[in-house]
């Protein structure tokens, strides 16, 4: 019954679209360039860097359009959105801080195929 209602939501919305509009098409080919774009630079993040600094940054977001927000389109947030941003930047600075209490300065890079290799090589028994 969900899946239903949320498809005729959708289906009268798309009715309702403005079709014959220029900045309506202009808004979607936007969006599908940014998702594009967004997918095709998120598996080489998580290759580079790693899965917690991808959330981060996704979540940093949010702060940067709720800051938008509320300077360019003068919206009044309710004190949980603003709980949650409180959050969010709390655990960036923690992050940070603690990836700055591991490091030894060394820059770690991503492991290599030769890498994979010897460290199975060393986990292997000998014959």
């Amino acid at each position: 019954a969900v899946v239903s209602t949320q498809s005729t939501g959708e289906r009268a919305a798309l009715v309702e679209a403005p079709w014959d509009n220029t900045n309506f098409y202009l808004a979607l080919l936007g969006f599908v360039a940014f998702l594009f774009t967004f997918l095709t630079i998120m598996p080489h993040i998580m290759v580079h860097y790693s899965a917690t600094v991808a959330n981060l940054n996704l979540l940093a977001a949010d702060v940067y359009s709720a800051i938008v927000g509320y300077f360019v389109f003068s919206v009044h947030f309710s004190p949980l959105y603003l709980l949650s941003i409180i959050l969010i930047l709390s655990g960036v600075l923690v992050f940070i801080h603690q990836s700055h209490e591991h490091s030894s300065g060394a820059v770690v890079h991503p492991a290599t195929d030769e890498d994979v290799e010897q460290s199975q090589s060393l986990v292997e028994e000998p014959k």
